[in-house]
């Protein structure tokens, strides 16, 4: 699945990092259960991030091994993730809203995450020791 997701006030990277490490870990247990990590499970995910015109931080995230999970799911544990804060006099979330679309094999994974590379962000990228080693043993081709 590829998304956007949002925050309904400023944040700070440490705050967004935070949401986002948070909302990976509803991701892994809503998959896997709430022993993922002693299975050895863990969702994949590619995350870029940058300011909106509005000047506030958002993530623009590629997921992978969501298993049964729809964009629905996933849209909804963002909106309800982020730590309260106070809005109008009333304690919410400070995550906004998110837009969550299916993968297209077609276009490839670059597609979704070459342009926050190409603008001089980061992208960084998470999954499972068991995905890493795979990653790590598969040959290198350069398509000859």
């Amino acid at each position: 699945m590829f998304g956007h997701l949002t925050y309904k006030q400023p944040v700070t990277k440490i705050g967004a990092d935070r949401d986002f490490n948070r909302f990976v870990r509803g991701i892994d247990e809503k998959c896997f259960g709430r022993r993922y990590r002693e299975r050895g499970k863990h969702i994949t995910f590619a995350r870029g991030v940058e300011y909106q015109i509005r000047g506030v931080l958002h993530n623009h995230v590629l997921l992978g091994l969501t298993g049964d999970l729809s964009p629905f799911d996933i849209i909804r544990l963002w909106e309800r993730i982020g730590s309260l804060v106070e809005i109008d006099g009333v304690l919410q979330p400070r995550t906004g809203f998110a837009r969550v679309y299916e993968y297209d094999p077609n276009l490839g994974g670059s597609h979704y995450v070459s342009k926050y590379a190409v603008k001089g962000g980061t992208v960084e990228v998470g999954c499972s020791k068991k995905t890493e080693l795979a990653l790590q043993l598969r040959p290198f081709t350069n398509g000859a």
